[in-house]
């Protein structure tokens, strides 16, 4: 039980984290022009397609107990102890969010290219300010992009055994479906991890029906449709976006190199 609610959590979390940062990089391809948009449109796929086992070796390498940061903090600025950027769930958090980013970024990006802007025009003209727009009538007609991004997440974060052993997470459900199935020594162990894997598979097919259930009456469609033209953005404001990207693209691709 333990295992299946932190599981959960874990997955819910994981869709927290994708949807600000691949809602925030949909946003900027779609809706602006800014320097290097088409190549940024292409490199924020490439953690998707990287192997997700060196990524996650990658980061213990940098961020472990032994890992480049901490060996610099205790060799330069005196720490007694290294800090624990790593091992632990929130480390498997770090490491689903920068590999299933792409993901989210993918669907928002489909469903953002379909919505009519008279509304968000119609929206400005009540007096609807950036954020009110975005939140209250921009997010909800991008429901079903965002909610195949979130479920696309989820089951692979929860089904997702590897990260978790490498940073020493066990009381996770996929976890521990694998280390009582490799175990040949108990029998009722063993069958306890058929069991779970069984779980898993029961429970990704619920997530399923519920997203479609919500899709369904979240599915917003309008009789008109207009190409969403793009916004020059100021000098300062274009930089800014570009150094966010490249900043997520340095996270995403240290660990490989």
């Amino acid at each position: 039980l333990r295992s299946l609610w932190k599981s959960l959590a874990l997955g819910v979390a994981a869709v927290i984290t994708t949807s600000i940062v691949g809602i925030a990089v949909a946003f900027l391809l779609i809706r602006y022009e800014f320097p290097y948009r088409n190549v940024f449109s292409y490199l924020t796929m490439l953690p998707l397609i990287l192997p997700p086992l060196v990524g996650v070796l990658g980061f213990v390498f940098i961020f472990g107990r032994a890992g480049t940061v901490n060996v610099l903090l205790l060799d330069w600025f005196g720490l007694e102890h290294p800090i624990n950027f790593m091992y632990g769930v929130h480390g498997v958090l770090l490491v689903e969010t920068v590999h299933l980013f792409p993901l989210m970024t993918l669907s928002i990006l489909d469903a953002l290219a379909r919505v009519d802007p008279s509304l968000e025009e119609a929206a400005q003209g009540m007096g609807a300010n950036g954020w009110r727009r975005f939140r209250d009538v921009t997010l909800p007609l991008t429901t079903p992009g965002h909610i195949s991004g979130a479920l696309l997440v989820f089951i692979w974060t929860f089904a997702d055994f590897v990260t978790p052993l490498v940073v020493g997470v066990q009381d996770l459900l996929a976890v521990q479906a694998y280390l009582n199935i490799v175990q040949f020594v108990d029998r009722r162990i063993f069958r306890m991890g058929i069991v779970i894997s069984a779980l898993l598979v029961l429970l990704a097919i619920v997530f399923v029906l519920v997203a479609r259930h919500y899709v369904a009456i979240k599915d917003y469609s309008s009789l008109a449709y207009s190409k969403v033209e793009r916004r020059r953005l100021g000098p300062v404001k274009r930089w800014l976006a570009v150094g966010f990207l490249v900043l997520l693209l340095v996270v995403s691709a240290i660990p490989q190199v």
